[in-house]
């Protein structure tokens, strides 16, 4: 009896060892997460402010054809003029197997505090040649197509804008 008892008090006691060190192991690596991040410092700190506009009753007057006329706004809310903005529109399809995305590329030279300017992009919204191949079986209603616009600038002020279309 006293065997048995001196058998499960070790293994009671081997099995804690093991559980605290893999707690220890465990929580080695990862320290609370306040304390890593950085908050994002406010528009109004920076000076900069950058934001773009997408017009809904454009974005719903899409269709599935090349040569589709898109408008994005592009705003200065800062206090500060900036130069160069970067404009990039992705066009991808929402279904993952097609990976075909589209870009289109404008520069904004200057954009002054408070002001605003409209940039204009002409779009290919066709559907694609591999997705037109496939039997209407396969693809029972045509994926919609995302549509992602970035705008930087080379002082480090960017904005995103993601809209998803119904073509």
């Amino acid at each position: 009896m006293r065997e048995a008892a001196l058998w499960i008090s070790g293994a009671v006691l081997a099995f804690l060892a093991t559980a605290g060190a893999f707690l220890l192991l465990a929580n080695l690596g990862t320290g609370p997460s306040e304390r890593n991040l950085r908050p994002d410092p406010r528009p109004d700190e920076s000076g900069h402010n950058l934001q773009l506009v997408l017009n809904q009753d454009r974005l719903t007057s899409l269709r599935a054809l090349p040569g589709q006329e898109f408008e994005v706004g592009v705003r200065n809310a800062g206090d500060e003029d900036l130069s160069h903005v970067n404009l990039t529109v992705e066009v991808s399809s929402e279904n993952t197997a097609f990976s075909n995305a589209l870009y289109y590329r404008e520069n904004v030279n200057e954009l002054p505090a408070g002001s605003s300017v409209p940039v204009r992009f002409y779009l290919d919204l066709s559907v694609a040649g591999s997705m037109a191949s496939r039997s209407a079986s396969a693809i029972p209603e045509p994926p919609r197509k995302i549509i992602e616009v970035r705008a930087t600038t080379p002082e480090g002020v960017s904005a995103i804008k993601t809209a998803i279309v119904p073509v």
